[in-house]
Formats: C-alpha cells, sequence, structure tokens
C-alpha cells in the first residue's frame, strides 16, 4: 500500500514538473516571438508583424499576458498605419485641391437655396437656359462628385429613347437603360414638338464620359435609342465640355476620398490614444 501511494506521489511529481517545465518553455518562447514582432515593428514590416501577432492568438491561448502585450501591439502597428496614411494624404491633398480648382474655373456653381441641399458645377457652354432648344449631351458634377450625363432630345418625332450609345467607327460604349416609367426618364410634347430628357448618373452613365475624353479629337456619334432611333454628331465644344466635366468629377472625388481617409486616420489614432491615456 505504501508503495502504491509512494509511486503516485512520484508520478504526480513527474506531471506536475513536466506541466511546469512546458510552461517555462512556452514563457521562453512567446517572449522571443513578442521581440522578434516588436524588431519587425521597428524595421515597418507591419504585415508581417501582424501574421506573427496572429500566431500569438492562435498557439498561445491561455497565455493572457502574452495576449495582452500582443494587442498592445497590435494597436501600435494601427497607429503606425494610419499616421502613415495621414502623412500621405496630407501631402497629396493640396495638389488634389489645386487641380480640382484649376479645372473648375470653367464652370458655373449653381446652387437653389430652397430647394437643394447640394449645388452643381455646369460647365459654362452647357448651361441650360443657353441650350434649350437643341438636341445635345450635358453633363454636371455636383459637390459630393456624383456625375450626371443628361440625354436631352427635342423634335417632331417621338423617340422614347431609355439609353444612348456614342461610337467612333467600330468602337463604342453606351449607357444603362432608363425606362420611361422611370423618374430619371422624362418627356412631353409641345404643340408638336416632342422633348425628351433622360439622366444618367455615375455608373448608370457606363463608360460615355471615358470614351468621349479618348476620342475628344475624333467625330464622335451619338445614337438615341428607343421606339426609335435617332443619331447626331457631338459638336468640338460639347465634346471638351463634356470631357472637363468628367475630369472634375474625378479630381473632386480624389479629393473627398482623401478627406475622408484624413478623418478616419485621425479618428482610429485618437481611438487608440484615449485607450491608453492615464484618467484624471
Amino acid at each position: 500500500m505504501k508503495r502504491h501511494i509512494i509511486f503516485l506521489i512520484f508520478l504526480v511529481f513527474i506531471v506536475f514538473s513536466s506541466c511546469n517545465s512546458n510552461e517555462k518553455k512556452q514563457k521562453t518562447q512567446v517572449q522571443q516571438r513578442l521581440s522578434n514582432i516588436e524588431l519587425l515593428i521597428e524595421n515597418n514590416l507591419l504585415n508581417t508583424a501582424k501574421i506573427e501577432l496572429d500566431s500569438i492568438h492562435i498557439l498561445y491561448p491561455r497565455m493572457v499576458d502574452a495576449r495582452r502585450t500582443a494587442k498592445a501591439l497590435e494597436d501600435t502597428i494601427t497607429r503606425k498605419e494610419n499616421l502613415r496614411i495621414l502623412a500621405y494624404c496630407d501631402s497629396i491633398l493640396p495638389i488634389k485641391k489645386q487641380q480640382a480648382d484649376s479645372i473648375a474655373k470653367n464652370f458655373r456653381f449653381e446652387k437653389n437655396e430652397n430647394y437643394q441641399n447640394t449645388g452643381n458645377f455646369v460647365y459654362k457652354t452647357l448651361q441650360l437656359e443657353a441650350n434649350i432648344e437643341r438636341t445635345y449631351l450635358r453633363a454636371y458634377v455636383d459637390e459630393n462628385a456624383d456625375f450626371y450625363l443628361i440625354s436631352n432630345y427635342t423634335g417632331t418625332t417621338k423617340l422614347s429613347h431609355t439609353n444612348l450609345k456614342v461610337s467612333v467607327g467600330e468602337s463604342y460604349v453606351q449607357t444603362n437603360d432608363i425606362p420611361t416609367d422611370n423618374p430619371m426618364n422624362h418627356e412631353f410634347n409641345d404643340e408638336g414638338v416632342y422633348w425628351e430628357i433622360v439622366t444618367f448618373k455615375n455608373e448608370l452613365a457606363a463608360e460615355v464620359p471615358v470614351f468621349i475624353a479618348q476620342y475628344a479629337n475624333e467625330r464622335i456619334k451619338v445614337t438615341l435609342q428607343g421606339k426609335r432611333n435617332y443619331t447626331y454628331y457631338l459638336t468640338n465644344g460639347d465634346k471638351k465640355a463634356l470631357a472637363e466635366t468628367y475630369n472634375l468629377r474625378v479630381a473632386k472625388k480624389d479629393v473627398i476620398m482623401l478627406e475622408k481617409e484624413i478623418q478616419k486616420a485621425i479618428a482610429n489614432i485618437e481611438k487608440i490614444n484615449q485607450r491608453y491615456s492615464t484618467p484624471d
């Protein structure tokens, strides 16, 4: 009986010693990993460091202190990444704003405070009052960098057109379809003269403005497609105005994107700083 008890005590001692030894080994390993991660962060190898940090949580789920340190290192990486984003955006933003302002010189800003929350930038030659009785394409960009392409048709034949195609030779692109019952597709008859106004916004305009900018020096044909088709050619003035409107949209979109990235980076950095700030 005594031998049995002694054997059990010896067995417990062996198991305890083994567990204790294994725990020490794991502590040494995790400390080495954490030191290596700190070195990776110092050398700005942030993606590699993030992969190594993930392994800490996977391989050592019960080592609370090590995982707490890993979390702090993750915050260090996040702070570094956002500081880098902030520095980049701050350096590029003035350039993009200058580009947008330079293009906008040929545009008129239109906003009716009574019913518009967002103003529009309209190229000077495409202002509605100067083109009311002709068939043409016009476009504008609003303050949110949304792009609007409007197909205006005036004639004695009803087309009920729902999309349009622009082409040069065999090359062409066309818009998405806007059905006649869609609020963005409007038509009316005034004493035998038909007026049709179809508005395509952003992606619905497809690659039309890009195509026009690319082929600005070519003769571009516009085909209005509906119950009946109608074709005409863009004037040089309209091609320039449409291409510049699209360029303004790209520039303004870049500005808005950079401003959002700056705000996001600042918020992320402040969140981390507050997490480690000492309460008064």
